[in-house]
């Protein structure tokens, strides 16, 4: 009898882990296949991830394969046109001159894995993938000085309304048409995130499900290294965090790669941060704001690279005058004073879609790939429109 029951044991736990592993093998299959949806007439693409890093990087890699292929063509002809020299080569000298992948290595190691599976998925090799998370470090080593866009803005939560975060992210045009939304989970974790992407891209800003998100715009002006961790990888890294706090600290925690603006959101509060190589300084208009905008130009970092402050000299400029006037945030400044209360959604959107100028400097210009709004409330908003808002419509991306 005992015989029997322990041969029936045996036969059980088999079966157990057979179909344990049949279910694993069947998730990854799942995973591996992920498709994409078109979302606002064609004009959107959506991904819905789940898995380890490496997995939902395969998947990302697979589903957008023809795309990703398209977008590292393009990239290709700018690094030819802006270099002139072979794409390949430069992307190898470019790493080998860099620290960013031990950085990523340091701070954010489960993206690294991610990279690894977009690599695998489409076939691209993987220092070129890599070399495409590195847009901001791309222009600060190889592109002009006056390069700029992006316009961001935050809003503290009020009696009547949540706090909301939102941002026109402006690219180069050649990513245009590629506009694409991933919405990533892990196994066996609460933990959601949603973002805006280029196919093969971890995400240019985002939001999660616990109402921490992040906005970001370049700041060209301020110091950069060749050892700090890229922007790419800190909008993950602050998407991956349970709470504003913990975001806060892993901002002030790491060495930056770029000069860049961060609008970091939460439930309760906005908090904007100019980062450079050397400072975090937060900015915030005036006195007791309860609310925050940004374009490209810092108002409270001090730490100049050297590029900048040699440009200043030759133009005979002061660090006061700047090397030019950015328009968009005069846009800001018109429509969010001292006097401002209840900022709704609406209010965000008009000054999302404004064209206050017939320069191209506008808030909704050329540049525009997306604009997005977030909403950090108790059920989060993520909230899209695909392309320049003054054209496009905004849509509503569930989190189910």
């Amino acid at each position: 009898m005992k015989n029997i029951l322990l041969l029936f044991i045996i036969l059980s736990s088999f079966q157990f882990s057979c179909s344990q592993k049949e279910k694993e093998q069947n998730d990854k299959l799942q995973v591996s296949e992920s498709k994409f949806e078109l979302l606002a007439n064609g004009d959107l693409r959506f991904l819905r991830l789940t898995g380890t890093p490496y997995e939902r990087g395969l998947a990302h890699g697979k589903a957008l394969k023809t795309d990703i292929e398209d977008v590292i063509k393009l990239f290709k002809e700018d690094i030819i046109a802006t270099t002139q020299r072979d794409p390949d080569e430069f992307i190898n000298d470019f790493l080998a001159q860099t620290e960013y992948i031990a950085a990523v290595e340091k701070y954010t190691p489960e993206l690294m894995e991610e990279v690894k599976g977009i690599s695998d998925g489409s076939g691209i090799p993987l220092e070129t993938i890599f070399m495409h998370q590195l847009a901001d470090e791309y222009w600060f080593n190889a592109k002009d000085i006056t390069t700029h866009s992006c316009s961001t803005f935050g809003v503290d939560k009020t009696s009547d309304l949540p706090s909301f975060t939102a941002q026109n992210m402006d690219i180069p045009e050649f990513y245009h048409g590629f506009q694409t939304a991933i919405h990533a989970k892990e196994v066996n974790s609460d933990k959601e995130i949603m973002y805006l992407a280029i196919p093969g891209h971890l995400g240019l800003t985002g939001m999660n499900n616990q109402s921490v998100s992040i906005n970001c715009n370049t700041l060209m002006q301020l110091n950069y290294s060749k050892t700090g961790l890229p922007v790419t990888f800190i909008v993950r890294g602050v998407l991956s965090k349970n709470t504003q706090e913990e975001a806060l600290a892993f901002l002030k925690e790491i060495e930056h790669a770029s000069g860049q603006n961060y609008i970091i959101g939460g439930p309760e509060r906005v908090y904007d941060l100019e980062c450079s190589a050397s400072q975090v300084v937060e900015y915030r208009p005036f006195a007791n704001s309860i609310f925050a905008y940004h374009t490209n130009h810092p108002m409270s970092n001090t730490d100049y690279s050297t590029n900048y402050k040699a440009s200043l000299l030759q133009n005979n400029k002061t660090v006061e005058e700047g090397l030019y006037e950015c328009q968009r945030i005069k846009s800001f400044q018109s429509r969010f004073t001292e006097t401002s209360q209840a900022i709704t959604i609406e209010k965000i959107k008009e000054v999302l879609s404004s064209r206050d100028t017939d320069d191209t400097d506008v808030v909704s210009n050329r540049l525009t790939y997306a604009s997005v709004i977030y909403e950090l409330s108790d059920t989060p908003r993520f909230i899209i429109a695909p392309g320049k808002p003054h054209e496009k419509e905004y849509l509503e991306i569930l989190w189910k």
